[in-house]
C-alpha cells in the first residue's frame, strides 16, 4: 500500500492507528479501496486531490467531476457556504453507499443552489447514496416551477434503490404556489416509467427539518401518475419536522406500502394572501397535510398535524384517489382551518379507467382537536371506507360540519361507508348531512339532505350536541367530558391501550404541549 504525501507530511496507513479520535485525522489521510474527500469553501484548492482536510477542494464542481466508488464518503467542512448544485454520477452498492455529510464540529455545511438549478442536490437514477447532516437552500431572485431543495429522479432505469435523507435542514426553497403549473418542493422524488418499467425501492427520509419551503414540503411524483403497476418500495418517511410550509406537507405518490410516521407539520398554506377566496384556492390548489395519492397499502400513523391556514381543503389528513387500502391510525390533527378529514374520490378518472378510485380506507384511533369548520368529508364516489374508534374534540365552532357526504362531480357520493364506535364531543351543534358545495373559496357545504345511511351507515358512536341524527346504538357524552376520558373509553384492548400510549408519548415532546394539555 502506498504512503501519501501531502504538506510534506507522510500520512499513516496502519489501521489501527487510523482508528484514533477523528479529531485527529485530519492529520492524516489513507489509501484504502473507499476512500474520503473532503470540501473547504474557504481553504481548499480544486487542484488539490481532496483526500483529507489539508489537501481539500474548494467546490462542489470538483466533486461533480469525481467519479465516486462504492464506500466512498465525501464532507463538507462544518460551518460553511457551498455555492452551486452537487450533482454526483456514480452509484454505491450494496453494503457500500457513498455518502456526503459534514466534518469537524460546528453547523451544518450549506449547499446553496440560489435558484440555478432546478435542486440543490440531485441524484439522478443513483443508487445506494446517503446524504446525512447536511443543509440545503434554493432560493431564486424569482419564484420557478418545480423548484426544489433536494431531486432523487428515476427515469427509465428500471431499478433504482437504497437511498437515505437523514437529518438534513432543507429551508426556503421558493417555487411557484400552483400546483397546476409545478409548485415546488423541499424533498421530491419522481419516477419516470413511460419508456422502461422504473421503481424505487428504499427512500428513508428520517430525521429531516423543512422550512419555508413553497409549494410542498416532502412530495414523490410518479410519470404517469395512474400506473400502479411499478410503484416505489420501502418508502419510509419517519420523525420529519415541517414548518411554514407553503403548500401541502407529508404527499407519497406512486407507492406501496409506504410507511409515514412520527412525522410533526406546524403551519402550512403560508404566503399566499386572501387564502379563502374562490380565485387563489383555483390558483394555488387546495393543500393538506399527509395525503397519499395513487398508492397501495400505505401506512399513516403518530403523526400530528397543526396550523392549516387555507380552508379549500385545508384538512389535517387525506385518503385521495387512486389508492387502496390506506390507513390511517394514531394521528392528532389539530387547529386546521379546514378541519380533520377528507376522503375522496375524483369520478372523472374512475369513470375513464385512469383511476381505481379511493377503496378501502381505515381510519382508526385518530384524535382531531379544535379543527375548524369540519369533521369529516366524503367527496365522490369513495367505497370500503371504515371510520372507528375515533375521537373529535371540538370546543370552537358553534356550528360543526361533523360528516358531509358531497360529490366531487354531481351525482355520485360516497359508497360503502361504516362509521362506528366513535367518539364526537363538540360543545356547539354537530351536523351530519348530505351537501353540495357553497361556491365560496371555502369549500363549506351547504345542507341538500339527510346523508343516506344505506350508503353510509352509522353504528355505536357517542355524541354529545348531535342535530338531527339518530342510528343503532347511539350513545350521549357527557357535557364534562375530557379528551383524557374520551381516550380512555377508547382503551379496549392491550392493542390500543399500547398505541395510545405511543401516541401520547410522541405528543409530549409536540411544540403545542400545552395546549394538548388544556384538552386533557
Amino acid at each position: 500500500m502506498p504512503l501519501v504525501v501531502c504538506n510534506a507530511s507522510i500520512y499513516i496507513t496502519n489501521m489501527k492507528l487510523l482508528s484514533f479520535a477523528f479529531g485527529l485525522s485530519w492529520l492524516s489521510c489513507s489509501v484504502l479501496s473507499a476512500a474520503d474527500y473532503y470540501i473547504d469553501a474557504l481553504h481548499g484548492d480544486d487542484a488539490s486531490v481532496g483526500l483529507c482536510p489539508k489537501t481539500a477542494w474548494s467546490s462542489l464542481a470538483a466533486a461533480n467531476q469525481q467519479q465516486f466508488e462504492p464506500g466512498d464518503t465525501i464532507h463538507l467542512r462544518s460551518g460553511q457556504v457551498f455555492q452551486g448544485q452537487f450533482k454526483p454520477s456514480t452509484s454505491g452498492a450494496q453494503g457500500l453507499p457513498i455518502t456526503l455529510t459534514s466534518y469537524f464540529d460546528g453547523p451544518k455545511p450549506v449547499i446553496a443552489g440560489g435558484g440555478v438549478t432546478r435542486s440543490a442536490v440531485f441524484l439522478e437514477n443513483l443508487s445506494h447514496w446517503v446524504i446525512d447532516g447536511i443543509e440545503i437552500t434554493n432560493t431564486g431572485a424569482q419564484r420557478e416551477a418545480k423548484r426544489a431543495g433536494l431531486l432523487v429522479f428515476a427515469k427509465n432505469a428500471g431499478l433504482v434503490q437504497d437511498i437515505t435523507l437523514r437529518n438534513l435542514l432543507v429551508r426556503d426553497v421558493n417555487g411557484v404556489f400552483s400546483k397546476d403549473k409545478g409548485g415546488g418542493t423541499g424533498i421530491r422524488w419522481e419516477v419516470d416509467t413511460r419508456k422502461v418499467p422504473t421503481k424505487i425501492d428504499g427512500l428513508l427520509i428520517e430525521d429531516c427539518h423543512i422550512l419555508r419551503c413553497d409549494r410542498d414540503a416532502i412530495k414523490g411524483w410518479m410519470d404517469p401518475w395512474d400506473d400502479l403497476s411499478h410503484l416505489s418500495t420501502n418508502v419510509v418517511i419517519r420523525g420529519n419536522l415541517l414548518e411554514d410550509i407553503g403548500g401541502d406537507g407529508i404527499v407519497p405518490i406512486g407507492t406501496e406500502h409506504a410507511v409515514v410516521e412520527y412525522n410533526r407539520l406546524y403551519g402550512a398554506r403560508q404566503r399566499i394572501a386572501d387564502l379563502d377566496t374562490k380565485e387563489v384556492t383555483q390558483h394555488a390548489g387546495p393543500s393538506i397535510g399527509i395525503w397519499p395519492w395513487s398508492s397501495l397499502n400505505t401506512q399513516i400513523r403518530f403523526n400530528e398535524v397543526w396550523g392549516y391556514a387555507g380552508t379549500f381543503d385545508g384538512q389535517g389528513l387525506d385518503s385521495d384517489f387512486n389508492c387502496d387500502g390506506t390507513v390511517f391510525e394514531y394521528n392528532l390533527s389539530a387547529d386546521n382551518a379546514g378541519g380533520f378529514f377528507l376522503i375522496c374520490d375524483w369520478s372523472k378518472h374512475q369513470d375513464s379507467g385512469q383511476s381505481i378510485g379511493n377503496r378501502n380506507t381505515v381510519i382508526r384511533h385518530n384524535v382531531s382537536l379544535n379543527d375548524h369548520l369540519r369533521g369529516f368529508v366524503l367527496n365522490g364516489p369513495v367505497s370500503g371506507v371504515k371510520i372507528y374508534q375515533n375521537i373529535v374534540y371540538n370546543t370552537i365552532e358553534e356550528h360543526y360540519q361533523l360528516m358531509v357526504d358531497t360529490p366531487w362531480e354531481a351525482g355520485r357520493f360516497a359508497e360503502s361507508v361504516e362509521v362506528r364506535d366513535n367518539l364526537f364531543y363538540t360543545k356547539g351543534e354537530a351536523h351530519i348531512y348530505q351537501g353540495t358545495w357553497d361556491g365560496s373559496g371555502m369549500g363549506l357545504w351547504k345542507y341538500q339532505k339527510p346523508i343516506n345511511h344505506k350508503r353510509v351507515r352509522f353504528s355505536g358512536n357517542a355524541y354529545s350536541n348531535i342535530v338531527d341524527h339518530e342510528e343503532e346504538g347511539m350513545q350521549t357524552l357527557d357535557s364534562e367530558e375530557t379528551l383524557s376520558s374520551l381516550i380512555e373509553r377508547l382503551k379496549v384492548d392491550a392493542e390500543t391501550s399500547e398505541g395510545f400510549d405511543r401516541m401520547s408519548e410522541f405528543l409530549k415532546d409536540s411544540r403545542y404541549w400545552s395546549e394538548i394539555e388544556k384538552a386533557l
